[in-house]
């Protein structure tokens, strides 16, 4: 067939292929949703006449009929993972009609040129489901997984102009080799990245990890140790005298941490080690701090909607900052201290106001001091 012909006949079904390919789009994020796999986007595109009209008059290609163009439907799936290639991979062979004798997998190439352009290539049809409804949609079409690494590189490389290395000078083929070579092992860290802070998150949920020295406060860590043991019985007792539920989230972490990092408590053993003093005196200190905060702030215990999980370790941390000092002037100053670096970073008058406010709510409370 002629290359008019095939243009002309592509122009034709142009519409059918339009609305195969959100069909294809919305079944395969369907498949990816299913299979659990978390992937950073999936995108189609319906090739542009401008664009076949180039490839047809490429002559190194031959094509005789419009079915010899797989690539007029394609669908892209970007994943973050190198890994997780091989998933999505899974799920195409099992959910789709593959034709490998014309897919191909780019990530067996050994040219160090060619990181950008290691995706994987499956030449499909769409499955009975779609065509029951259109038998006209029996097209071949691309499904294109790749890395969000893979695709970045590509699309520099393409806006850059860098078509095939015969068309750039060896000095800048050179520096495009080099930043190949990064971005592959920066592919590659990512994945050993991943596992270990998943081997990590499964290591720090053991309880005999949070005694150790070593193990410092983090989102993982506090998370753990809000789970189980003394924090989830303070926050369970404390919920009980408030008539309210633990909830199941943590109570804004990256807070907590700060605040506990600012009173020393940096390690969950530390914090443990607190715990043993404090955890008689949280209900009456509690009742004190509500009191506190209504008069500071306007809102007390009875107005939570629930007590989220840690929340006592935030009433540890005013503890243990309130009585670092003896003395009630120096009580102040701590605590303005305290105030100002977790909420008034830039208004100490009001740090201060706050800071003697608090102290005075707990002037005439015995709480013994937490060393």
């Amino acid at each position: 067939m002629l290359k008019q012909d095939l243009l002309d006949a592509y122009l034709h079904r142009q519409p059918t292929f339009e609305a195969l390919g959100r069909a294809l789009h919305a079944h395969l994020q369907g498949v990816l949703e299913r299979g659990g796999v978390n992937v950073h986007g999936v995108s189609f595109r319906v090739k542009a006449p401008s664009s076949l009209a180039r490839k047809l008059s490429r002559p190194d290609k031959i094509y005789e009929r419009l079915e010899d163009l797989t690539d007029l439907v394609g669908l892209r799936i970007i994943v973050f993972f190198e890994d997780s290639i091989e998933q999505v991979a899974r799920l195409i062979e099992e959910q789709f009609r593959v034709d490998i004798d014309r897919s191909v997998d780019k990530r067996l190439r050994q040219d160090p040129n060619s990181f950008g352009y290691r995706s994987l290539h499956y030449i499909c049809h769409p499955p009975p489901e779609l065509l029951a409804l259109h038998a006209e949609w029996d097209w071949p079409f691309e499904i294109q997984i790749r890395t969000i690494l893979q695709h970045a590189w590509a699309e520099i490389e393409h806006d850059l102009g860098y078509k095939s290395p015969e068309s750039v000078p060896l000095p800048i083929r050179r520096r495009f080799s080099r930043l190949a070579g990064l971005l592959e092992i920066a592919d590659s860290e990512f994945v050993e990245l991943r596992r270990f802070m998943e081997d990590y998150a499964r290591n720090v949920r053991q309880p005999v990890q949070l005694v150790q020295d070593t193990l410092g406060l983090d989102t993982l860590s506090l998370q753990s140790l809000a789970e189980t043991g003394p924090v989830a019985e303070l926050d369970r007792a404390l919920a009980h005298r408030l008539g309210r539920s633990v909830a199941d989230t943590l109570f804004f972490p990256d807070y907590v941490i700060r605040m506990l990092r600012a009173v020393q408590l940096d390690r969950p053993s530390r914090i443990l080690q607190r715990l043993e003093t404090f955890s008689p005196r949280l209900l009456h200190f509690a009742e004190r701090y509500f009191r506190f905060t209504s008069e500071a702030w306007g809102f007390g215990g009875e107005q939570l909607d629930s007590v989220q999980r840690g929340y006592s370790l935030m009433l540890l941390a005013h503890w243990q900052a309130l009585f670092e000092a003896e003395l009630e002037l120096h009580r102040v100053e701590r605590m303005k201290g305290f105030y100002q670096q977790l909420d008034y970073p830039d208004d100490e008058a009001e740090a201060r106001r706050i800071a003697r406010l608090f102290v005075k709510c707990f002037a005439d409370w015995r709480g013994h001091s937490p060393t």
